[in-house]
């Protein structure tokens, strides 16, 4: 489009109860961490999977891509940042495949608001607990690697960009029945800028209302009742909470007048008549034919941001692309990108 978009805004939360069951938690606090839930609102154009496409974002850690693409100044902890860009695309990954199985339709997610609220969760996390976290988000065995990592993003994230609005928010709710390790208190506030604020759970309705308010100031309210009504209750012991926000221009923009009603399949048999833009520029593009399908970045306005399309080859190729997405290295995708005379619709 050639307007701004109109904004996106991820939050999500990691509730821990009280538990009858002994877990590891590195004597952070006590129980286990029962419910995590994540709400995301797009824009209609960010919800592209309608059964034909699935889109995927990117980031980089630092440094300039080979093919021309967004980039960054270096990090103050430049390789605990790449290892944690290649931990979220696994992770990215693992996860789409389980949310693609259990939900048909449109599926958007913020793999960055999960990471993060996992990663608060991480820092107190021990034992067997610690391990499985660990494994499951792919990081690396040193904590205080992941930590410093997730700081430097944390923070690059909370610099004003200019060009666009990016920003992330990290909240700490703690019920007043519970003490926290200064050890852990000191790592929420140095590496992720969140303070822990102390509650009291058994007003649950009126804590549940004032964290939907802070995320949904945090969102410019694209988010609103993150957390339903009935999810907490006097048992609570500790809500995590990320929030991130993004508005930004396309750094090639749509022009509004070249905009025509296309065919749009939702299957190999059916389609709907939709409104496209379509622009002849220069993107960064490759044919992937392992993975089955054509890939296209969109370089935000700043250089430093990009949407990335991931276009099944086939009309009924989705199925097939999303399965391969599970083994694909998405940095290595990423670096095949090479720019290209394209006419583009979308």
């Amino acid at each position: 489009s050639s307007d701004p978009l109109s904004g996106i805004g991820g939050a999500v939360y990691l509730l821990v109860e009280m538990s009858h069951y002994p877990v590891d938690c590195g004597a952070c606090w006590y129980g286990s961490p029962v419910l995590l839930a994540s709400r995301v609102l797009s824009t209609a154009l960010l919800g592209l999977t309608g059964g034909t496409s699935v889109v995927v974002m990117i980031r980089g850690a630092s440094g300039s891509h080979r093919s021309g693409g967004p980039s960054f100044p270096p990090y103050a902890h430049h390789e605990a940042v790449t290892s944690l860009a290649a931990s979220q695309n696994r992770f990215t990954c693992d996860l789409y495949t389980k949310l693609a199985e259990k939900k048909s339709g449109n599926l958007f997610y913020s793999p960055f608001s999960i990471m993060t609220a996992l990663g608060m969760t991480y820092a107190g996390a021990g034992g067997n607990t610690e391990q499985e976290m660990r494994s499951v988000m792919h990081l690396s065995d040193d904590k205080e690697v992941v930590h410093d990592a997730f700081m430097d993003v944390v923070s690059d994230m909370k610099t004003d960009a200019g060009d666009y609005e990016l920003r992330t928010s990290n909240m700490a709710y703690v019920s007043n029945h519970l003490s926290l390790l200064s050890q852990y208190d000191k790592i929420l506030k140095e590496k992720y800028q969140s303070t822990a604020k102390t509650v009291d759970f058994g007003a649950s309705e009126e804590v549940r209302q004032e964290i939907n308010a802070a995320v949904e100031k945090e969102t410019n309210s694209r988010i609103k009742d993150l957390i339903p009504s009935g999810v907490l209750d006097s048992l609570t012991r500790m809500v995590l909470v990320n929030a991130v926000y993004f508005k930004g221009l396309w750094a090639k923009q749509f022009d509004k007048a070249d905009t025509y009603d296309r065919e749009f399949w939702t299957s190999n048999t059916e389609n709907v008549k939709v409104p496209m833009m379509y622009k002849k520029s220069e993107f960064r593009i490759f044919f992937d034919k392992d993975l089955g399908a054509t890939v296209l970045a969109m370089d935000y306005q700043g250089s430093r941001l990009s949407m990335v399309f991931v276009l099944p080859d086939k009309r009924d190729g989705l199925a097939e692309v999303e399965s391969k997405l599970a083994t694909t290295d998405l940095s290595e995708l990423h670096r095949k990108l090479r720019e290209v005379e394209v006419r583009r619709n979308t």
